[in-house]
């Protein structure tokens, strides 16, 4: 059995992109055999099938779907890889240089469900292909998904982690398709059924930040239904904590209170972030947020900035100068 399937969700992008992307997985020289790459191209006018005859030595599969966003593509993935372990990376990034080897010695020896590491934000090409040095490596010891969830705010990312394919297949986790924020009902779920989780200071993935695949839409419209999907993953996530509330431990309850929480904090920012009045937050905090229970924001001690965003938000006066302070848009990577 293969060791490591790495997923790659591929759609309409220009193919020296995927080639970077597929080079620093095979530059990694990881042990033959003990690893495959599986492109899942999503719909592409032209799908990548010119990747078998690039690299022939390597385990590499296209599979060709019909067009239905990132979340189907992941799914597909999960589906249809043969190792013990997946990782997830976006077509327009790439692998830290040099990065992997060290950190799968960790994970053979340990065998957690989940193995995080950290990501480097690259602005050029140079920046992607630079190596980082001299960084001494930590591990943490393990404890479960949980317990991560509880103590650090969980990123929306698929890409910051290598995980078990067993516990997405027995719990049935899959993304969200036809959604934004797909990302996160996934990462959540995963990390509250995993038993098991180290976490690590390795940069393994590089996160390339391209002119364009920024978005800075000013489409009401666009801007409305994103919105609106980030309430519905709260609606979910408050049915997936309220169906598991008898079977769920005290610290998987403190977890998904958190993540929740934080989600509530992100969707009040991104109502600010894209040109909401104080008037219209306030609004949806009293007519989304709040009969949810996640309105006002609960006492908590997850960080200083936590409360005094809190402090901030939960009244009238607070939410106008928080409105004041974030008056730009954030760019956001399609």
């Amino acid at each position: 059995m293969l060791f490591l399937s790495i997923v790659i969700p591929h759609y309409n992008l220009p193919g020296d992109l995927l080639m970077r992307c597929v080079k620093s997985i095979v530059d990694q020289k990881m042990p033959q055999g003990s690893y495959e790459i599986i492109i899942v191209d999503d719909g592409s006018h032209e799908p990548p099938q010119w990747l078998n005859e690039t690299f022939p030595q390597e385990e590499l599969r296209v599979i060709n779907i019909a067009h239905a966003g990132p979340g189907a593509a992941r799914n597909k993935g999960i589906e249809e890889a043969r190792g013990r372990y997946i990782q997830f990376i976006d077509a327009d990034d790439c692998l830290q240089p040099d990065s992997m080897n060290r950190c799968l010695k960790v994970i053979h020896t340990e065998l957690p469900q989940i193995f995080r590491f950290h990501y480097k934000i690259c602005h050029s090409e140079r920046a992607a292909l630079e190596s980082i040095k001299n960084i001494r490596l930590k591990y943490s010891n393990t404890i479960s998904g949980a317990a991560y969830m509880e103590k650090f705010n969980l990123s929306g990312s698929p890409c910051t982690y290598i995980f078990e394919r067993s516990v997405a297949m027995k719990h049935n986790i899959r993304f969200k398709t036809d959604v934004y924020h797909e990302d996160e009902d996934f990462n959540t779920l995963l990390h509250y059924h995993a038993s098991s989780l180290i976490y690590s200071n390795a940069t393994i993935y590089n996160y390339c930040i391209r002119k364009e695949s920024i978005t800075s839409s000013t489409n009401r419209e666009f801007e409305k239904e994103r919105m609106n999907h980030l309430i519905l993953l709260l609606k979910r996530l408050c049915t997936f904590r309220d169906t598991k509330q008898e079977k769920s431990s005290n610290i998987q309850k403190r977890a998904l209170k958190h993540k929740i929480t934080m989600l509530t904090v992100d969707t009040i920012l991104n109502y600010a972030y894209n040109g909401c009045s104080a008037q219209e937050i306030a609004h949806v905090c009293d007519t989304q947020l709040r009969p949810l229970s996640l309105y006002p924001l609960p006492p908590a001690n997850y960080s200083l900035k936590y409360k005094i965003f809190r402090m901030m938000a939960n009244n009238r006066y607070g939410l106008h100068i928080l409105r004041m302070i974030i008056s730009r848009k954030k760019p956001m990577k399609k």
